[in-house]
């Protein structure tokens, strides 16, 4: 049964998923190794805690060993395989050997996290969609070595925080993203190609099909470089040029536009 989380990193989405667990009653403890991260998350989370009355508590640490207690620790940090798959390893190190481990990817192949783990059957995906406060959608993502028991735990997990879960197999950028990711690229494409401009284009989508967002506008707000890293994640997995990400995202992301976290994408802020 899971009472205590441990969130790994603390960016946007870390933050996001620790104040949808506090909300639902479940004692968080929030790790990264960045200081900053750690007072910005403080900052805003105790403000939340304070004006809700919340009986959750939530702790800050720079120390990985203080994530030991935790019954579940949900991975938040930087789309790189690398950096994830380190993280898994030390974490085996620094917890008990019941605990479950996810990760908040949304595009990496959970068969090759898991492929590196001492306990893999512990360890699954939980791809919290952005924000989990507003939008309920959670993708669990399987895998072959994953005990059906963690599987049910965490199912239980979710409905606790009101969230709605799917089951999908572990296949690149999963059910969302897969759909996504190639929608707004090719908004990003008639963007390039001068068919319209930002805000035609995303009102075209919100008013023609009934989105709430625009493709680009969307993108902003995910971040460019995470949507280029999905796109080139989705390229090499299913060795598809379809997939290629436009050449104008790789130049606003050189650039150090990356959407509404640098004030400047397709949008200003």
């Amino acid at each position: 049964m899971v009472t205590q989380v441990g969130i790994a990193g603390c960016g946007l989405m870390g933050s996001a998923i620790a104040d949808t667990n506090l909300q639902a009653g479940y004692d968080v403890v929030i790790f990264d190794i960045k200081e900053s991260q750690l007072s910005n998350a403080k900052e805003k989370l105790d403000k939340k805690i304070n004006e809700s009355n919340q009986r959750a508590t939530v702790k800050y640490t720079n120390q990985i060993s203080l994530l030991k207690n935790c019954d579940l620790i949900i991975e938040c940090l930087t789309e790189d395989e690398n950096i994830k798959s380190n993280f898994f390893k030390e974490i085996e190190e620094n917890c008990d050997e019941k605990t479950i481990i996810a990760t908040n990817t949304s595009s990496i192949s959970i068969n090759r996290l898991a492929s590196s783990l001492q306990y893999p059957e512990r360890f699954l995906g939980l791809h919290f969609m952005n924000p989990p406060q507003i939008i309920k959608l959670v993708e669990i993502i399987n895998h072959n070595a994953l005990d059906k028991k963690v599987l049910k735990e965490i199912t239980q997990y979710l409905d606790v925080m009101d969230m709605i879960s799917i089951e999908c197999n572990d296949k690149p950028g999963f059910i969302v993203n897969r759909i996504l990711l190639p929608m707004i690229n090719e908004a990003i494409y008639c963007y390039e190609n001068g068919t319209s401009d930002a805000k035609s284009i995303d009102t075209a989508l919100k008013v023609g099909a009934n989105h709430p967002m625009g493709p680009l506008e969307l993108a902003d707000f995910i971040g460019l470089d995470t949507c280029l890293s999905i796109l080139r994640i989705l390229q090499k997995d299913f060795n598809d040029s379809k997939y290629k990400p436009c050449p104008l995202l790789e130049e606003y992301v050189q650039g150090g536009k990356l959407g509404r976290k640098t004030k400047e994408g397709f949008y200003k802020y």
